[in-house]
């Protein structure tokens, strides 16, 4: 077919509609020349050229752009407008958002397959010789070179594209016979059989924090590596000789000193906090990826799970059940360092003799030998994290995490839901414990498309996928477990109890457990660090609805998200806010990395030889066996002081946080997206989140800054009726556990002893 024809035929399918409201055309047969303005002829296009048809925009191709309705978020001014209100929270009543809520998600851009084709994309990256398409022996078919090309233009700028697939011409002619006499009609037929078949492709970001990235992830894979290499060659270069000999510990330098006492057991605890950072990032944003996947993810999968507040040791297996193998392998090598890896650590470094022939002779030699045993429990140990961290680098980069920004609190979730009809799932459901909105939403199908939550229901859960989850792992218990009294209780009884012990074992004969087990004090200070973590992570999630529940709250409140910043950072950060209990205990997780630092050191020393130094009798002073350890007097002393100090200070602020944080003061625990998205479904000030999905942290706080406060309570929502949840202010009333505002006529339904 001759190029011209081909070109007028391309041209002729994007008018295609035009073609439909057109009328029949009459070739009249005697062509009047007196009809045409013969000035015009110096503008025809010579002939044998083809001119190139360019793309003509129809208004009936491309779609008006959204009418969003900001009415409904105004206040009654006339009856007219309280009339049109009325009608507004009927439409919410039966289903229909308003307010430009759940608009959709529209295209940005519309191409046809031509114009991608010759797109920079194309030109620049053949899919077929892209090493990320799978291997085949033949070109790649049209189809799949569009689909690949499209994924990348999208990706490209960011934007929702539309391609428009041609597909070959069908002349109807052939069905009725031949007709050579030249009709208008013939071509208007085979255009009209043309089928416009579009396919959609939307952009897929790749926003991830830094501790998620390959850099960090790398340095830490080399980190474990390198550790696990010294270990070994220490080892064998110090199986027969000791590590160091002396016969004071005044003798050692203060570098060699330094090294051989703190060093193993602090860059086991940096090491740590190294790994907590990863997996404290990967837990976080784990659901998000999920529902970023080709084909979404079930609700129990993504918006239901709760990584967060979850058990550490039980997290991998929770997460192996679902599917989510990052999960499991950052928090496998994250259990491991935190737990294992100081412990056997302070047990690899032996003082020899015994601590009763050190007595007898305090000025005889001492020796710091390697255990073999404990040493390679400890090589084996960072072996193993060493190949997590390879497993979770292969996974993190070989995935998109669907985000093109962080999503910080309940601002963040808001800008994403506001797009779709996600929000009518969470009807009736302000009050409901997670049972119940597991039991309405674990077949539900959701999907991040352009960040925004939008739910997918032409894919429902398969019969497998039905079975498979059945039960519910969230508490049903409003308020976490570290600020219950069945959390508060044991530790606050271990944290005493260990206060007491550290005396007892240094200055009693209770000195035999340490004698015999050096690595039990250290195992103590690692449970009691793990278990402030788990007080500071409750406090980090509900310190924002404590502040909203007090009401009248700013709303710098909505982007504040203290779970997604660094333990280092916090305590800054909550002090510049002037959130004071937020600040003590992100100290204390600070302080606490330092106690297994200081209880190891102070696990091999004799305190009573230091009991009665300084009681006067300098010639008393000098006949006492101090130096039959590794530690000095001023050593002892600042280890001591220091290590009761935060042990003190954590009594005390678990004490204050407890009795300040002991209520419940929401209907269930904030700790998933669905739990907090039931508390904003009806929200009035979800109207200031629309078209905000794409913006950053920073353009969306200055977006709400436009003096309105926000609270937690009852409040009339979009629909007219009572809801419970966070909406601007003025709210109806206040959140009280255990009354329904809704049924305050009704005395006889309230639940009396809940309160």
């Amino acid at each position: 077919m001759p190029a011209a024809s081909l070109t007028r035929m391309h041209s002729a399918s994007a008018r295609r509609p035009s073609y439909h409201s057109a009328e029949r055309q009459h070739i009249p047969e005697n062509i009047q020349e007196e009809g045409y303005d013969m000035s015009l002829l110096h503008t025809a296009t010579p002939m044998g050229t083809v001119a190139r048809y360019d793309i003509i925009p129809e208004d009936d191709e491309i779609a008006p752009p959204p009418v969003i309705d900001i009415t409904s978020a105004m206040g009654p001014m006339t009856t007219h407008d309280t009339d049109f209100i009325k009608s507004l929270q009927e439409q919410e009543a039966n289903g229909t958002l308003t307010g430009g809520l759940g608009q959709g998600i529209h295209p940005d851009a519309r191409l046809r397959d031509t114009e991608l084709l010759s797109s920079p994309t194309f030109l620049k990256r053949n899919p077929a010789r892209s090493i990320t398409r799978p291997k085949s022996t033949g070109p790649p078919a049209r189809r799949d070179t569009i689909q690949f090309i499209g994924q990348e233009e999208a990706n490209r700028r960011g934007e929702v594209i539309e391609v428009f697939l041609a597909t070959a011409p069908t002349d109807l002619s052939n069905f009725e016979g031949s007709n050579m006499l030249w009709d208008p009609d013939n071509r208007r037929d085979t255009i009209t059989s043309e089928k416009q078949q579009s396919q959609i492709f939307y952009p897929q970001p790749n926003w991830k924090p830094w501790a998620m990235r390959w850099p960090y992830l790398t340095v830490v894979i080399l980190l474990s590596i390198a550790l696990a290499v010294t270990l070994e060659v220490l080892l064998r270069k110090y199986k027969d000789d000791p590590l160091l000999q002396f016969q004071k510990p005044a003798e050692v330098k203060a570098g060699l000193y330094f090294a051989v006492k703190f060093a193993p057991t602090l860059s086991a605890v940096v090491y740590g906090v190294l790994w907590q950072f990863i997996d404290f990032e990967v837990r976080r944003l784990e659901a998000f990826y999920q529902l970023s996947k080709p084909g979404g993810a079930l609700a129990t999968e993504s918006i239901n799970v709760d990584y967060v507040t979850s058990f550490n040791f039980l997290r991998p297996f929770r997460a192996l059940k679902l599917g989510h193998y990052a999960v499991a392998l950052s928090s496998i090598a994250t259990t491991l360092a935190i737990s294992l890896v100081p412990t056997f650590a302070s047990a690899s470094v032996i003082l020899t003799p015994s601590r009763e022939e050190r007595t007898r002779y305090p000025n005889g030699d001492k020796f710091l030998y390697f255990s073999s045993m404990w040493t390679r429990l400890l090589t084996s140990t960072l072996a193993v994290c060493s190949f997590a961290g390879i497993g979770l680098l292969l996974l993190l980069q070989s995935r998109r995490t669907g985000l093109l920004s962080d999503v910080q609190g309940i601002a963040g979730l808001a800008s994403m839901a506001v797009v779709s009809h996600m929000l009518m799932d969470f009807k009736d459901m302000d009050t409901a414990k997670h049972k119940d909105i597991h039991q309405k939403l674990k077949h539900n199908r959701y999907m991040l498309r352009n960040s925004s939550l939008a739910p997918d229901r032409e894919n429902p859960a398969t019969s497998q996928e039905r079975d498979r989850y059945e039960d519910i792992h969230l508490s049903e218990n409003p308020h976490p477990l570290m600020l219950r009294l069945a959390g508060f209780f044991p530790f606050a009884i271990a944290l005493w109890c260990f206060i007491g012990f550290i005396p007892a074992f240094l200055f009693s004969k209770a000195d035999i457990v340490t004698e015999k087990a050096p690595w039990f004090v250290t195992a103590v200070a690692v449970c009691l660090k793990m278990s402030w973590n788990a007080l500071d992570t409750a406090v980090r999630m509900m310190e924002p609805y404590y502040i909203l529940s007090k009401r009248h709250a700013p709303s710098v409140l909505l982007t504040l998200d203290y779970t997604a910043m660094p333990f280092g950072y916090l305590p800054i950060r909550a002090l510049l806010n002037g959130h004071t209990v937020m600040f003590l205990v992100g100290f204390g997780s600070i302080i606490a990395e330092f106690l297994t630092i200081l209880v190891t050191g102070l696990a091999t020393v004799d305190g009573k030889e230091f009991s009665l130094i300084g009681n006067g009798d300098s010639n008393q002073d000098q006949d006492r066996p101090i130096n039959s350890g590794q530690e000095t007097i001023l050593s002892f002393y600042v280890s001591f002081g220091i290590a009761m100090f935060i042990l003190l200070y954590m009594s005390v602020v678990s004490s204050i946080v407890f009795f300040r944080r002991r209520h419940p003061f929401l209907p269930r625990q904030p700790n998933t997206i669905s739990s907090v998205l039931a508390y904003i479904h009806q929200s009035k000030m979800l109207y200031d989140f629309v078209g905000t999905e794409k913006f950053s942290s920073a353009e969306m706080v200055k977006k709400l800054e436009d003096g309105k406060t926000y609270g937690l309570g009852w409040f009339q929502g979009r629909d007219g009726q009572i809801h419970c949840g966070i909406d601007q202010e003025e709210l109806t009333s206040s959140y009280k556990h255990g009354i329904d505002y809704t049924q305050r006529n009704q005395p006889w339904n309230t639940q009396w002893d809940t309160l």
